[in-house]
């Protein structure tokens, strides 16, 4: 039945998030970012074979198949915990229905193949060792041990970071079986090992020409270890303003997630059946369900650096899929409590499970009906059919390479461009190896490529200082009709970019997460863009005009507009400013990101100066320091020169030692 719902309500497009990516290397059998995730890619593959459907639809129904199989497995664990079926079926609509669980079954990504081993190695351990195990096993329980070594190596080949979080309450489960395991070492040994198979073929795979290849070919243990390590990452997994304040925001995060996922009342009865697990589960699963429940959420939010922001936020709720699953047995084991605590009549049972139930299904579709999505069909339509003849076009970020990658290379939109990445991952015809060239090196083969191009060459991120170039809203294009060391970059707004920013950039049209995010980052940069170019001579009932009124109303197309209006070449009138600033200031979210909420003050900082108050400006800057405490905040260099101007020593010297980085 869930399986039914996903299929339904997944979107027949590429969505953002990772799905573009995964498409690509599941059609191409390419090699996915680290660590890579081939067990997934196969999978992927077999399912882009299916005669339904858009290519991405079929990527998606792999998930929609795998969450589907997730569910039932937790069913199953549910009945190996000797939960009756009306509980069991709690427990695992519960999960199936919870937003997170939902939005991984719709589109293409690892975690429902995650959670599909974890709780499949959960059953075979209740089964193993079910919950009046002794230690005395029978000889068909210890047979087990070599499939689960076996699925366990399998599971690393998919997302073996999470699946080590899951393990140790794996091992608790297993604990009666640990001579047997010990006398079986070697045998467990070579299963799991055998299970890890698919990371051979990765490699043998990456020797290949393949259009889809993240570092390429994979040549020497070193780069085999550099790759499965994710040791790559290191600045993604890490910010270096992030310390315990935002775990502690995290914390908060991750109880208010609880709540989410499964509408308040499933928690409070999940919360139930934490408590009473120990009584009737005993101290081994108990301890087992705890175990796997704090590893993947709490010892996730410990080990790991993010900036607490609404982007990491849901980058991180993804990861604790399998600690909800164990808060659905929980909900399920509490719901068996209170029926029975209660005495409910069976009819009476039936009707609270199926409102717990529809009270989740509720929530859950109201962010998961995306059969209808179509935002990043627009938006890489939009940057493909402008883009001039024969283009070369350097995409940065995954939500452009997933949305014109997968419209350009699979369903064969604008053939005549080429897409690039500066730094040579993802696609095959890189300009260099990204692990064995020094970053000088790249810097230098890309100049020479943007300078030396026949063709014309644009980029969805601005070009290094010095090279002439055009804005185009959406992406940058090099300017080799520019005078030697022009220093202006002049914007070009198309009929097409005011018609995209009216169709697809109001603020409040999307529910999706990713593409909310990259929204507010267009919608700011359009609306400086706008802002900069605006003149006082332009019609109310222009496009232009128009659009700049559409995206200026939250708070990063205000914080746009700012930076736009203190970029005018024009000049520009201090009211209007400090309106834009205010409108920023009053809607700036709590979890806006840490550069932007430092921007604000930043640019408060320049209107002080406009107006003459420079210890107003002094501590509108530090303010923006302190928020993020980077040597990259640019608001660090002008406090260092209004600290000159005034002769601060103190406050210059100590500056630079409360930087983070």
């Amino acid at each position: 039945m869930l399986c039914i719902l996903y299929a339904t309500t997944a979107p027949r497009t590429v969505a953002l998030e990772d799905d573009g990516s995964f498409i690509l290397t599941g059609y191409f059998l390419g090699i996915e970012h680290p660590p890579g995730y081939p067990l997934h890619t196969l999978l992927g593959k077999a399912f882009t074979l299916l005669p339904v459907g858009t290519v991405a639809y079929r990527m998606h129904l792999l998930s929609a198949v795998l969450g589907g199989l997730s569910v039932a497995t937790l069913w199953l664990c549910a009945r190996a915990l000797r939960l009756a079926l009306l509980p069991s079926y709690v427990a695992a609509f519960g999960l199936g229905l919870s937003p997170v669980f939902w939005s991984q079954s719709i589109i293409a990504e690892v975690y429902t193949l995650n959670t599909l081993f974890a709780f499949g190695l959960m059953h075979a351990a209740l089964r193993a060792c079910p919950v009046d195990a002794g230690t005395a096993r029978p000889a068909r329980h210890r047979a087990l041990l070599p499939v689960l070594a076996l699925a366990f190596g399998l599971s690393l080949s998919n997302h073996w970071p999470l699946m080590l979080l899951v393990a140790p309450g794996l091992a608790i489960l297993l604990w009666p079986l640990r001579r047997d395991a010990l006398k079986q070492a070697p045998l467990l040994v070579a299963m799991v090992g055998l299970g890890l198979c698919p990371y051979a073929w990765m490699v043998v795979r990456s020797w290949s020409e393949l259009p889809i290849s993240y570092y390429g070919p994979i040549d020497s243990l070193r780069e085999f270890w550099f790759f499965v390590s994710r040791e790559g990452y290191r600045g993604v997994d890490v910010s270096p303003s992030a310390g315990w304040g935002d775990r502690v925001r995290y914390f908060g995060s991750f109880g208010e997630q609880l709540f989410i996922q499964f509408a308040a009342a499933g928690t409070i009865i999940a919360a139930i059946g934490a408590g009473i697990q120990w009584r009737q589960l005993g101290r081994r699963i108990s301890t087992a369900l705890l175990t796997a429940f704090l590893l993947p959420s709490v010892g996730l939010i410990l080990l790991l650096g993010f900036d607490y922001s609404a982007i990491y936020k849901h980058v991180f709720h993804v990861y604790p899929l399998p600690a909800y699953g164990v808060v659905a047995l929980w909900m399920g084991l509490g719901f068996a409590w209170l029926a029975d605590n209660y005495q409910l009549k069976p009819w009476l049972r039936a009707f609270a499970a199926l409102t717990v139930i529809l009270i989740m299904l509720w929530s859950g579709s109201r962010v998961n009906l995306r059969a209808g999505y179509d935002w990043s069909r627009q938006y890489a339509m939009t940057v493909l059919h402008s883009l001039p003849p024969n283009a070369i076009l350097l995409v940065h970020q995954d939500a452009e390479i997933g949305a014109i990658g997968y419209f350009h290379m699979i369903e064969g939109v604008r053939p005549d461009i080429t897409l690039v990445h500066p730094k040579g991952l993802i696609f095959g015809n890189r300009l260099f190896h990204p692990v064995r060239t020094s970053a000088q090196q790249m810097a230098q083969a890309l100049r020479a490529m943007e300078e030396g191009a026949s063709r014309p060459v644009a980029s969805t991120r601005e070009f290094p200082d010095g090279l002439a170039q055009i804005d185009r809203g959406l992406y940058f294009l090099v300017d080799k009709s520019a005078a030697n060391g022009a220093r202006t970059t002049p914007v070009e707004i198309s009929d097409q970019l005011l018609q995209f920013c009216s169709r697809a950039l109001i603020p409040g049209t999307e529910t999706d997460p990713w593409t909310g995010f990259v929204q507010r980052e267009l919608r700011r940069r359009i609306a400086g863009l706008l802002a900069m170019t605006h003149a006082p001579s332009e019609p109310k009932g222009s496009a232009r005009f128009r659009c700049l009124q559409d995206v200026s109303t939250d708070f990063h197309g205000a914080l746009g507009v700012a930076e736009g209006l203190l970029a005018n070449p024009r000049g520009h009138i201090v009211g209007q400013l400090a309106h834009h600033l205010a409108r920023a200031a009053e809607s700036m979210p709590a979890d806006a990101e840490k550069n932007d909420r430092a921007r604000v003050f930043e640019l408060r900082a320049y209107l002080r100066l406009e107006r003459g108050d420079r210890l107003g400006a002094i501590e509108e800057l530090e303010t923006a320091v302190s928020i993020w405490p980077v040597s990259s905040n640019r608001a660090v260099t002008a406090l260092e020169d209004l600290y000159r101007s005034t002769g601060n020593q103190t406050g210059l010297g100590s500056l630079r030692s409360r930087l983070r980085l």
